[in-house]
Order: structure tokens, then C-alpha cells, then sequence
């Protein structure tokens, strides 16, 4: 399903859309990996988090929520509220997976970012070294790519389109052979899932191994994460159905072809399991920490056009970093405060939009519990700053 794509609220694997005016970013933005120790989580916290949850699922915003609360040792709170499936009426759990939509696009910045630290590959090299058959690769570097610089297009329903009934790697930079760059590499940002999707392709064509089995080998399993995955390449009886409003009612919203098969998007996890990465990459264990504190970079643009996304990460001025993801009918979030070691994973059952915004729900647990200092509002995210044609 692609409806998803278009519209105001969350594209599909993509943030809410907005204004970056008055966003000043003077020199590249970078956020210190922290070892702040969080204190304890008591019972009025979590009396906290299950009535913030609990109001989103009673509201009718969404079918049902896994959620948790971690810190660089250990998760303090989990839980769940609402339906894993609708009809017949089971239980979301805190162990049930979802589709995790464009948080997995800070899994696919860490593979890029492991081949870098293994010598493979240079993230300011011209693409084309690692992809000579996109016909823009000589024009754009990885770091641009994963900084969504590239000028690749941020059409997904084009470029991850089937060609002669393949949607794969080469049908991927066949269609994007066929569209223009949205502007000189380096210039502007536009949030592309085509981008990512490039991004995973570099990762198999370099480690010689399809992506869901290097993401597989170097990360899942080291970490212990034996409840993520790549899209249908498992059968899975606890995992949540997707759904589309519908009036009062949920319209079943599954995932797509494209979206089991392309880095943009195509993971599947529980809270548990993301805490384990949260926990890695607080403490920087399974990346280098100067590797790992190189990801939250936000680079500057030539244009001079402001923005805060890093490599599959969005940055907040002395905050927090997170990554909201969207399918049709799934929205997510991960969010990690460095400054307080905490780390809060949403994974809900349908889209968000103008009501559920799992960042947002993360946010307002975070200051309602008095976790730290109180979080301000995140910076709006536009979908490019390249000026808007009238």
C-alpha cells in the first residue's frame, strides 16, 4: 500500500513535515556520546507512562502500543496497551514486533558506518567507486547519501517501483537512472527513502551478502537481538497487524513488497530488542565511540539551508536524537537522551498523522515522569529545503 506516500502528516518511512525557520546550525551539529547514569524508575512514573499510553489507545489514535523505557544498563518500565490485531481481539504485548518503518534506517547508517571501520568503503569517495552502475554516483559521496544530500529523489512509489516484476537492488537504480537529481549533491536536504535504499544496496554489493544477512550477522546477533528481522523472512505469530483509520473503525494496512525488501524500511523488532540497541549504542559497543558519535554529525549544507538530520538520525539542540518511522500502517519511534542515558522505544499499529505521533508520546513520558530536565518541543521537519517552486 503507497497511499501512505502522499499528504501532510508522516510519509511512508518518513517525519512529520514542517518549517526549519529559525533553526540556526552555525558549524556541523554533533551530539557526545554521555555516561550519565539514569536514576531509578518508581511506581508514580509509571503510573505516569501507562496513563499517557492508555489515553492514546482509549482516544482511538491507535490500536495498540509496546513501549519501554531504558537506560545504558538495563530497561526500567515496559509494557503494552491496546490490540495487536483487531478482530478477533488480541492483546498487544510487550514482546509483540512490528514493522519498525524508517527506524530502520539508523541500522542501515550503522552497516555503512561498520564496512567504513573495516576499510571497505570511504564515506567521502564518490559513490561511484561502490555503485558505478547509478548513473549520479559519480556526482555524490556515502555521507551525502545518508545525510540526505545526495539529490536523490524522494519519490519512493518511483524508484522502488518493480521493473519487468522484480522490485530489487537493480530495478531500484534502474528507475533511478531514469529520474534527474532534485539538486547538486551537497546543497540541500530531502528526506529519500530512495537514498537509504542506495544505502543498503552499497552494503550488499560491499560485504558480498544480501543486507539481511550482513545486518543479521553484525549487529542482531552480536547484540543478542534474536527478535528482529528483515520483513517476510520469517513467520512470526506475535506480530502486529497494521491498520488505517476508517471512520471509528481499523482497515487491515499490511506492509508491501517494497517495503520487506528495501534498507529504507524493512525491519521488524520488538522494545526489548531495541533497547539492546539503544544500550550499544549509548555505550558504544558495537560501533567505535568516535565511529558512533560521527553518525549524529549533521553537516552543514552548501546552500546554507538549515537542517538536523544525520545519518539516520535526527538531531535536537542539546536534546535528545531519534528517528520517527511511518508505514501504512505502522508508526514508531526510538528516542535517546545521551545527556540522561535514557532511551524510549513506540511501536504502534497504525500510521501516524495528526493524532498519533509516537516522537511526540516519547517526549511528553519522558518530562511528564520527570526523567531529566524537561525536553522542548522538536525542531520541525521539513521534507527539502530546496525552495518550493510557486
Amino acid at each position: 500500500m503507497r497511499s501512505a506516500d502522499k499528504g501532510d502528516g508522516l510519509t511512508r518511512r518518513q517525519a512529520i513535515k514542517g518549517s526549519l525557520a529559525g533553526l540556526a546550525v552555525g558549524g556541523a551539529m554533533t551530539v557526545p556520546l554521555a555516561g550519565a547514569q539514569a536514576q531509578p524508575f518508581g511506581a508514580e512514573q509509571l503510573a505516569v507512562a501507562e496513563r499517557i499510553l492508555r489515553r492514546e489507545v482509549d482516544s482511538g489514535t491507535v490500536p495498540g502500543i509496546a513501549w519501554s523505557i531504558g537506560t545504558t544498563k538495563e530497561i526500567l518500565a515496559e509494557g503494552a496497551v491496546g490490540l495487536r490485531i483487531v478482530s478477533p481481539a488480541t492483546p498487544m504485548g510487550p514482546a509483540t514486533r512490528c514493522a519498525l518503518a524508517s527506524v530502520s534506517k539508523q541500522f542501515t547508517a550503522a552497516c555503512v558506518y561498520m564496512l567504513r571501520d573495516q576499510g571497505k568503503l570511504s564515506l567521502d569517495a564518490p559513490l561511484a567507486e561502490y555503485l558505478p552502475s547509478y548513473r549520479y554516483a559519480g556526482k555524490m559521496t556515502l555521507r551525502q547519501v545518508l545525510g540526505m544530500s545526495s539529490g536523490i529523489s524522494s519519490d519512493t512509489d518511483a524508484c522502488e517501483a518493480a521493473v519487468a516484476g522484480r522490485i530489487d537492488e537493480e530495478a531500484l537504480i534502474e528507475n533511478l537512472n531514469r529520474v534527474e537529481l532534485e539538486f547538486a549533491p551537497g546543497a540541500h536536504f530531502a528526506y529519500s527513502n530512495c537514498a537509504y535504499d542506495i544505502a543498503g544496496a552499497v552494503v550488499a554489493k560491499l560485504s558480498g551478502m544480501p543486507f539481511a544477512h550482513f545486518v543479521e550477522e553484525h549487529i542482531f546477533k552480536p547484540l543478542a537481538m534474536t527478535s528482529t528481522y528483515q520483513l517476510g523472512t520469517r513467520s512470526d505469530s506475535d506480530f502486529a497487524e497494521g491498520y488505517a483509520p476508517n471512520g471509528k473503525d481499523w482497515t487491515a494496512a499490511p506492509v508491501s513488497a517494497a517495503d520487506k525488501i528495501f534498507a529504507s524500511g524493512n525491519l521488524a523488532s520488538n522494545t526489548v530488542d531495541m533497547q539492546r540497541w539503544n544500550r550499544a549504542v549509548l555505550d558504544a559497543t558495537l560501533l567505535p565511540r568516535k565511529s558512533q558519535e560521527e553518525m549524529f554529525v549533521v553537516t552543514p549544507l552548501s546552500s546554507g539551508a538549515k537542517m538536523n538530520y544525520a545519518s539516520g538520525w535526527f538531531v535536537e539542540h542539546g536534546g535528545p536524537i531519534w528517528h520517527g518511522g511511518a508505514l501504512a500502517g505502522y508508526g514508531t519511534t526510538n528516542m535517546l537522551v545521551p545527556a540522561t542515558g535514557h532511551a524510549i522505544v513506540m511501536l504502534g499499529n497504525t500510521a501516524p498523522g495528526t493524532r498519533w505521533k509516537p516522537w511526540e508520546v516519547a517526549r511528553e513520558i519522558y518530562n511528564e515522569a520527570k526523567l531529566g530536565p524537561p525536553l522542548p518541543q522538536f525542531m520541525p521537519i521539513i521534507r527539502t529545503t530546496l525552495p518550493q517552486k510557486q
